[in-house]
């Protein structure tokens, strides 16, 4: 019996811990032209957007794998600026709040609240912010293959949540 809890110990526990990282890392990440009803703009200026973006999120994670950036819109002119990196990370909780206190000085965050996403070792983080005069939700998401950020225009933060982990689905790719 002595053996058997040893063994369940010694095998059991770092299994346990070490799922989510074998399981979400390693990550890619590939923004496609559509998602839903949001189209990927091509134009100069989101171009300049996801420039200054992959720029500023090299610069704040230099140990990171890859970065992607792409702005998003749809029909009725809602706007979704995606941002992040892939590479590992030991501790995605940590990382996503450090990220938040990152973007809380250029979007002056505020109300940011926790939201369950039902799956170990991944966390979602979103709040309510400012770009120029439009108030905006910002939604970040994290765990051990990737790190992203959303902004996103006219929606509200449950919804901008729920298309947050949607995103995640589609542009992620575990493997």
């Amino acid at each position: 019996m002595f053996l058997f809890l040893t063994l369940a110990c010694c095998c059991g526990c770092p299994a346990y811990f070490g799922k989510p990282m074998w399981e979400q890392y390693p990550a890619s990440a590939s923004l496609p032209a559509e998602i839903s009803d949001l189209s990927l703009r091509d134009d100069a200026a989101s171009k300049r957007v996801v420039t200054q973006l992959k720029t500023d999120l090299r610069g704040a994670h230099v140990l990171a794998e890859d970065t992607f950036a792409g702005v998003y819109s749809d029909g009725a002119g809602k706007r979704v600026m995606l941002f992040g990196t892939t590479g590992f990370r030991f501790s995605p909780e940590s990382d996503l709040e450090k990220e938040i206190t990152r973007l809380t000085e250029r979007y002056g965050l505020r109300q940011v609240e926790s939201i369950d996403t039902g799956t170990r070792g991944e966390y979602l983080r979103c709040g309510v912010g400012k770009e120029g005069q439009a108030t905006v939700a910002v939604c970040g998401w994290a765990d051990h293959g990737s790190l992203a950020t959303g902004v996103f225009t006219r929606r509200s933060v449950d919804d901008s949540a729920t298309l947050m982990e949607r995103l995640r689905g589609t542009i992620v790719s575990r493997g």
